[in-house]
């Protein structure tokens, strides 16, 4: 198990080379490593385990790119209301006293006159949808997309 762990932590947030100053970053499949019904628990797993290195990773990416803040950042998993299920995970930027509560960032769907599809991304003080409440001064900056 340690190296299924230390294998997604390459894999994941040490997975960029430097080539002449422009940094590529490659997939991962974390299917070889969280098998079935484990794939939903293990994200939450691996941004618990590995948000620190992620998030770094990302504000490496947003300073190359101009983008950088001075706010505080954080990832966290992204849950969707009405499954308790993590679905991916999310950098939030906001005050360090609002990081602090951030515990996960809620994602609600809904269809807009069958035409349009609409998510909405909010960072939340609980892993658990029900009863979550708003953190506010907190936005998102970047969705992380595990490939499992």
């Amino acid at each position: 198990m340690k190296k299924k762990i230390i294998t997604a932590v390459l894999g994941i947030c040490l997975t960029t080379t430097v080539f002449g100053g422009i940094m590529q970053s490659q997939a991962l499949s974390l299917g070889s490593l969280l098998g079935g019904a484990a794939k939903i628990g293990g994200v939450g797993v691996v941004i618990s385990k590995f948000g620190p290195q992620i998030d770094s990773f990302l504000n490496k990416i947003l300073k190359q790119n101009n983008l950088s803040t001075e706010y505080t950042t954080k990832v966290v998993p992204i849950i969707s209301v009405g499954t308790k299920g993590y679905i991916g995970a999310a950098q939030v930027t906001g005050p360090a006293s609002s990081i602090e509560q951030v515990e996960a960032v809620a994602q609600v769907e809904a269809s807009f006159n069958g035409m349009i599809r609409v998510k909405g991304l909010v960072p939340v003080d609980s892993t658990n949808p029900v009863g979550a409440s708003r953190v506010q001064g907190v936005g998102v900056s970047a969705i992380i997309d595990l490939k499992i």
